[in-house]
């Protein structure tokens, strides 16, 4: 009978004690760990933390030269994504380059909304306030975008961003007074569909725990923009309700595949209900 205490899983995996090992890194080291992906006899020093057991520096090293290329392949298919930022990117430019005259023209001013001008509802997402602000949102659109337009195909993401874009606009028009411009009503829309996404997936534990870090990175935000008094976190809010909203109905994956039907009244409902709460908002703001 084998009096030997079970091995513990996290610990790496041990080998037999009647066999002396020596780690392939330090030859002169006896060990009773293998490294779990490939089975190379591993010290404590060559050892790196898993998920299950301990690797080797070989392992860790190959799994870090290939994901970048899955990264490239991912943001080589997200043609919606990259031309959204090269708007962006060109209507920042013209600003630039025309003063006051866009945002005068363009920028969501609520009276003027209120009187009618209820394209300031649409325009604002295509405007930014200065180099920070659209380097920010175009780093987070460049981080998500690419893989929430490979999760729902570049159509239902131009969708998702659009409306998001939208119904962020109308939460700045009902609750904010202040002129509003930016992408991140449209931007925090992107990430509540990848929380819808990786929700219908939450039976994977990566799915769950990414799921989680994305939560932790809208928390965050939403929190730091309520300390901040420039930044439109009912548009933020707004755009983020959105997304989660169309981003579950239009996750076409998920094991209870939405019908068309759905989908489509997903759209209409969303975009319905953001002109409903604009024409009441207009009703009662003289």
């Amino acid at each position: 009978m084998n009096n030997q205490p079970p091995a513990d899983p996290n610990q790496g995996q041990l080998v037999d004690e009647s066999e002396q090992l020596y780690c392939y890194g330090h030859p002169k080291t006896p060990t009773r760990l293998r490294c779990t992906r490939c089975e190379r006899p591993i010290c404590g020093r060559c050892a790196i933390p898993a998920s299950v057991g301990q690797h080797c520096p070989e392992c860790v090293a190959e799994a870090r030269r290939s994901a970048p290329k899955v990264r490239t392949a991912l943001r080589a298919n997200a043609p919606v994504t990259y031309a959204l930022l090269a708007i962006n990117i060109g209507m920042f430019v013209l600003t630039l380059l025309t003063g006051d005259l866009i945002f005068d023209r363009f920028a969501e001013i609520k009276a003027l909304v209120a009187l009618g001008e209820w394209y300031r509802l649409i325009t604002p997402m295509f405007l930014h306030a200065g180099i920070l602000h659209l380097a920010l949102n175009s780093y987070v659109l460049f981080t998500f975008g690419p893989e929430v337009e490979q999760a729902y195909g570049s159509k239902r993401f131009a969708l998702i961003y659009f409306i998001a874009g939208f119904t962020g606009a109308v939460g700045s028009y009902l609750f904010s007074l202040g002129t509003s411009v930016g992408a991140s009503g449209a931007i925090f829309g992107v990430v509540g569909a990848l929380i819808a996404f990786l929700y219908g997936k939450r039976g994977s534990a990566m799915a769950f725990g990414y799921m989680r870090n994305i939560l932790g990175f809208v928390g965050l935000n939403l929190a730091f923009g309520f300390l901040v008094p420039q930044i439109d976190n009912f548009a933020h809010i707004g755009g983020l309700l959105g997304g989660l909203i169309l981003g579950y109905c239009l996750d076409v994956t998920r094991a209870r595949k939405p019908s068309l039907a759905l989908q489509i009244l997903a759209v209409v409902g969303v975009a319905a209900a953001g002109v409903a709460l604009a024409a009441y908002r207009t009703s009662t703001f003289f």
